[in-house]
């Protein structure tokens, strides 16, 4: 999530007047747009806090509910993925850790 972070960070600084994505239509006026994905992030990482900070100490597991609320069981396991993402991005940052048996607390 940090190397995605710093990638958008770099696109928002080059100012580019039009996005070609790997799959999808040309995106014009990109910079709404990766504004947009960077808040959403930034959105997320202040929820998976939020439910770190409440639990304490918890598995990605059990944070994906309060992160994600209710999803369909097939997508539990790639927001798991995502969530433990800004998890190693904030243990990076010294903000989490992470602790014996797979749980994560604040720092």
């Amino acid at each position: 999530m940090g190397d995605y972070m710093a990638s958008l960070d770099r696109l928002i600084a080059r100012d580019d007047a039009v996005l070609l994505p790997g799959h999808g239509p040309a995106i014009r006026d990109p910079q709404p747009y990766m504004q947009a994905l960077r808040a959403h992030r930034l959105e997320r990482e202040a929820k998976v806090l939020e439910a770190l900070t409440v639990a304490v100490m918890a598995p990605v597991e059990e944070l994906v509910a309060p992160v994600y609320g209710p999803l369909d069981p097939k997508l539990v396991p790639a927001a798991g993925r995502s969530l433990l993402a800004h998890l190693v991005k904030l243990e990076r940052e010294g903000v989490v850790r992470s602790s014996v048996g797979g749980n994560w607390l604040v720092a």
